[in-house]
C-alpha cells in the first residue's frame, strides 16, 4: 500500500478561500485588540472520530485563545461568561492523506475567573487545503464547525480539556447535491493558561 501524499495543484478557488480565511483572521485580531482583550490560553490537541464514516479520521491542532474581558460578564462570586475568538492550526488526517485544517471563530465560556472547571461552546469556519480525504468528499475546503466542551484550569496554568466538534459544509453556500457527510471528533487538549 502507497502511503505518499501528492500534493493537487492550488486551484483559483482554493486561493479566494485561504485569502478569505487570513482577511477574517486579521479582521477578527483588530477586533480583539480594539476591545482591550489578551491571549488567555494556547495548547495542543489531538482527535479521533466520534461515528463511523467511509473513512476513519483523526486530527492534531496548535490553538490560542484570545479573551476579550471588556466583554466579560461576571458575578461577584467570579463565575460568569466569558466571550473568546480561537484560532487554530493543525492537520486533518484520513483515508491515508494528511492535509492542512486552519479555524477561527468565537466562543463563550462558562468559568471561574483565573481557575477551576470551565463549560465553553462555539462555533467556527475551517479551511482545509483539500476536499476530498480518500473516498470522504467533504464537498468544500470551507467547513462549518460547532463544539461543546469541559476544561480545567490548575492554579499552576497548567489546562486540560475535552470537546466533541462537529465539521461539515452544512450546505449554508452549497446546493443540495453538494455533498456534505460531516465528521464528528472527540478532541483531548493540553493548555498553557495566562
Amino acid at each position: 500500500m502507497n502511503h505518499s501524499i501528492v500534493p493537487r495543484p492550488m486551484q483559483k478557488e482554493s486561493l479566494m478561500w485561504i485569502t478569505i480565511f487570513l482577511m477574517s483572521q486579521l479582521i477578527l485580531f483588530l477586533i480583539g485588540t480594539t476591545a482591550e482583550g489578551d491571549w488567555q490560553e494556547t495548547g495542543v490537541r489531538m482527535g479521533i472520530q466520534a461515528a463511523p464514516r467511509s473513512e476513519y479520521f483523526h486530527r492534531y491542532d496548535a490553538f490560542a485563545v484570545y479573551g476579550l474581558p471588556s466583554w466579560d460578564w461576571r458575578t461577584t462570586s467570579g463565575w460568569g461568561l466569558a466571550p473568546q475568538i480561537e484560532t487554530s492550526a493543525g492537520a486533518l488526517v484520513g483515508g491515508n492523506e494528511i492535509g492542512f485544517i486552519g479555524s477561527v471563530g468565537t466562543g463563550l465560556a462558562f468559568n471561574r475567573a483565573r481557575n477551576g472547571v470551565a463549560l465553553e461552546a462555539g462555533a467556527n469556519l475551517n479551511l482545509t487545503d483539500r476536499r476530498q480525504f480518500g473516498r470522504q468528499d467533504f464537498g468544500s475546503i470551507l467547513l462549518w464547525g460547532a463544539y461543546m466542551g469541559l476544561s480545567y484550569r490548575f492554579e499552576s496554568g497548567l489546562g486540560v480539556g475535552y470537546r466533541i466538534q462537529h465539521l461539515s459544509n452544512n450546505r449554508i453556500l452549497y446546493s443540495n447535491s453538494t455533498p456534505n457527510p460531516g465528521v464528528d471528533m472527540h478532541m483531548i487538549g493540553v493548555s498553557w493558561n495566562y
